[in-house]
């Protein structure tokens, strides 16, 4: 089988571990200057005997996940069974259709803004 250079993880290629992502750098470290102020507004409304109760709740439970970390979840699933031939092929024309419907919407869309002429 001969393996294509396009499409698909390559190794060594992505931004590396560790390195910042450039595109939202600089909306962290402008965010971070927020931080102690956001989380004071979550004890805030964790402490006010006024707001309701699921509100408190929620307040709580955003504290504790910036603090501790979100809880892991985890999925035990088993799958037995082979996907029917008929059911694939019926999905794969479903999919077809679907997509050249959107592409004809897509395509109407362009022509009303004036991006593309009419044929």
């Amino acid at each position: 089988m001969t393996e294509s250079k396009r499409g698909g993880k390559r190794p060594g290629s992505g931004r590396k571990k560790g390195v910042p992502n450039k595109a939202t750098i600089d909306l962290k470290g402008k965010a971070g200057e927020y931080t102690a102020e956001a989380i004071q507004v979550f004890v805030d409304v964790m402490r006010d005997t006024e707001a309701p109760a699921a509100v408190r709740v929620q307040a709580a439970d955003k504290i504790l996940d910036r603090s501790h970390g979100r809880p892991a979840i985890y999925v035990d699933a088993q799958v037995s069974g082979k996907m029917d031939p008929e059911l694939m092929k019926r999905l794969e024309t479903e999919f077809i259709d679907r997509m050249a419907r959107a592409r004809e919407r897509q395509r109407q869309v362009l022509i009303e803004r004036g991006l593309l002429e009419a044929e």
